[in-house]
């Protein structure tokens, strides 16, 4: 085969069309035995979501993930994230407790409610520090599990070097390659070292010549482009909203506009430190927000 663009596996519509294809059913039970490490063979699973939303190309914040049912009942949702700012567990456990609570109905007792795991995997780095970081349900003393019924793993693909120390699998390390491959020599020599890694090569060859393919990745990426021009805009509209003026008024809209842009929620202990700032602390706010991307740290943890 003579050289081509591949479409990149870490799209997230890419991601989808890939493993949701009824014809790459092997390759999606392959990826979800990898991270599950289930103790029997994962087969005869059912992709509850196979197409493609209708507003995939006007809405930027359409979720994408794979939602499976396995034999046993349990419900995996498979999700493919590049935005860091995304990646924080009050989101992952908000798609779970939707997808858990979801699944009962009027009359249905509660043990009778099948597991649902959530995976993401991340190409971004969490303050985890671990390649695959799995969180569930436990007791904070001796560590016994509430139920079986709630499961979090985040891949962070970032670390995929670091995956041997952990003890992962080398299925999971090769996956974790296979979604960052940039270019046919990496993706050719993947494909050498395992039969089931020459047949996701060849299914994201097959993929990446189909103009519609092509098309809806391209989408995407505009899509995804001009969420983040619309994000830098914000971020220097809102730092030069505050900073023009030099008051404790407009330093604090630049403060709101920069968590705006970067998804930081203005609720609680942080509502009320930009309620009660000076013009000094809400400069110092602004310089974190713009240069860090965090919310400034209090007295108290600098100190730490």
């Amino acid at each position: 085969m003579g050289s081509m663009d591949l479409l990149d596996p870490k799209l997230d519509v890419v991601f989808k069309m890939l493993f949701a294809d009824r014809q790459n059913r092997r390759l999606l039970e392959s990826l979800l035995t990898a991270v599950l490490r289930p103790p029997s063979p994962i087969a005869n699973i059912t992709v509850l979501d196979p197409d493609l939303p209708k507003d995939l190309a006007s809405d930027r914040g359409v979720r994408l993930d794979v939602l499976v049912e396995l034999a046993d009942g349990t419900l995996v949702d498979v999700e493919m994230e590049c935005d860091a700012r995304r990646a924080h567990g009050e989101r992952w456990l908000y798609q779970w407790a939707r997808l858990f609570g979801g699944r009962l109905r009027r009359g249905d007792k509660y043990e009778k409610l099948e597991p649902v795991v959530c995976i993401v995997f991340l190409d971004a780095r969490t303050e985890s520090r671990r390649f695959h970081s799995v969180y569930e349900a436990r007791e904070v003393h001796d560590h016994s599990q509430l139920c079986d019924a709630l499961a979090v793993h985040v891949v962070e693909l970032p670390r995929v070097e670091q995956a041997t120390i952990e003890g992962e699998p080398l299925d999971l390390q090769r996956w974790a390659r296979f979604l960052r491959v940039d270019d046919e020599r990496a993706l050719e020599s993947l494909a050498s070292e395992t039969p089931i890694m020459a047949e996701a090569k060849h299914a994201l060859e097959i993929l990446s010549r189909e103009p519609s393919a092509q098309r809806i990745a391209e989408i995407r990426r505009e899509a995804e482009i001009a969420r983040r021009l619309d994000r830098a805009e914000d971020l220097a509209q809102g730092r030069e909203e505050g900073e023009a003026t030099g008051t404790v008024k407009g330093l604090r809209k630049g403060v709101e506009a920069l968590c705006k842009a970067l998804g930081i929620e203005l609720v609680g202990t942080r509502l009320a430190e930009l309620e009660s700032w000076n013009a000094q602390q809400l400069q110092t706010a602004l310089d974190s927000l713009a240069n860090r991307r965090v919310w400034p740290p209090n007295d108290s943890e600098e100190r730490k």
